[in-house]
């Protein structure tokens, strides 16, 4: 599986997981379906996770709702989602790919002091228990 995202795209996701460090930041992949995927837009959500904000997120449903409407109403897709790890690795974790979808991108990116070191995608093709990691490209 491979990824491709536009430049703005990634440059909004990394510029919103700097900006909530030390917290997690999340927000939903707006593009093209297929393989690849083409992720056209990334849209910053709040994360309503109080408690525990640093390792967990959670997007608010009717915000979610209202951003899935308008990509309808724009002929794009839903094509996946993104959050950042503070401290930690760009790796999938076990509650990631517990709370994961198939057949969606999720990029992760590490932050560490407030800066982006690392971005990684991965993907959980239908039927699959595991996800595979997506090979990322800088243009859609």
């Amino acid at each position: 599986m491979r990824a491709s995202l536009l430049p703005l795209a990634l440059a909004e996701v990394e510029a919103r997981a700097s900006a909530a460090y030390p917290q997690e930041a999340c927000g939903i992949l707006l593009g093209r379906a297929g393989d690849p995927i083409q992720v056209l837009e990334a849209h910053a959500c709040a994360n309503v996770v109080t408690e525990r904000a640093r390792d967990r997120y959670l997007i608010d449903p009717l915000e979610q709702l209202r951003i899935e409407k308008d990509a309808r109403a724009r002929s794009l897709d839903v094509v996946g989602y993104y959050h950042s790890h503070p401290e930690h690795p760009a790796s999938a974790s076990a509650t990631d790919l517990e709370q994961s979808w198939e057949q969606l991108l999720y990029l992760i990116v590490s932050v560490r002091g407030g800066r982006v070191e690392e971005r990684r995608a991965w993907f959980r093709a239908p039927g699959q228990a595991a996800f595979e990691e997506v090979l990322l490209t800088g243009t859609a």
